[in-house]
């Protein structure tokens, strides 16, 4: 999840963010001037006033480390950190939390979309419409209650995801840094 988070940041999550929660809101409370200062007049801009935030020096601090999960060499390629940044930095939780539960419900529809349509296509027997057993909107029921479910799953597993992109798991992304010994020991146990 953390590469996943980390790709989808790259490419849109980081703009998103920064248009959401634009760090210009907050730039005159935290006495900060190196981005440029936008009008803060709109709407958005006073919804968005009242949220949750890091401090000044929070927000500094995290502006300038590095997140846990890093950009891999091979895609160093899709960095592209749009003007003004987020007042929600990538290591801030609501901001971690809020794009991991996205992308995993995103994710979760494509994967279940994908196969239920791919098993009914190839794999399920049409003829069994045709029983008596068989509800008027079967199928629409089941989807139906499917779709109710994903939001149950995605809380089930969002604490496991938000470990691992925070760095408290037992994952490894380059095998050279272990060896592959110990990449093949660890499978198997």
């Amino acid at each position: 999840m953390d590469w996943l988070l980390c790709i989808a940041d790259n490419i849109i999550l980081d703009k998103v963010w920064a248009n959401l929660v634009p760090a210009t809101v907050f730039a005159n409370q935290w006495n900060v001037t190196r981005f440029p200062s936008a009008p803060t007049t709109t709407t958005w801009h006073s919804i968005v006033s009242h949220l949750p935030h890091p401090s000044a020096d929070d927000f500094l601090l995290q502006s300038a480390e590095a997140p846990v999960y890093q950009t891999p060499s091979f895609m160093a390629f899709l960095n592209s950190p749009p003007d003004i940044p987020s007042a929600w930095p990538r290591s801030y939780f609501l901001r971690q939390v809020t794009s991991v539960v996205v992308i995993t419900l995103i994710g979760i529809h494509i994967l279940y979309f994908l196969g239920a349509w791919l098993s009914y296509q190839f794999i399920f027997d049409k003829r069994m419409m045709k029983h008596p057993r068989f509800l008027k909107n079967q199928v629409r029921q089941e989807i139906i209650c499917s779709l109710k479910a994903f939001p149950g799953i995605t809380a089930l597993t969002l604490p496991f995801f938000q470990a691992e992109v925070m760095g408290y798991s037992c994952l490894y992304d380059d095998p050279k840094k272990y060896g592959y010994g110990y990449l093949v020991f660890s499978a198997v146990w």
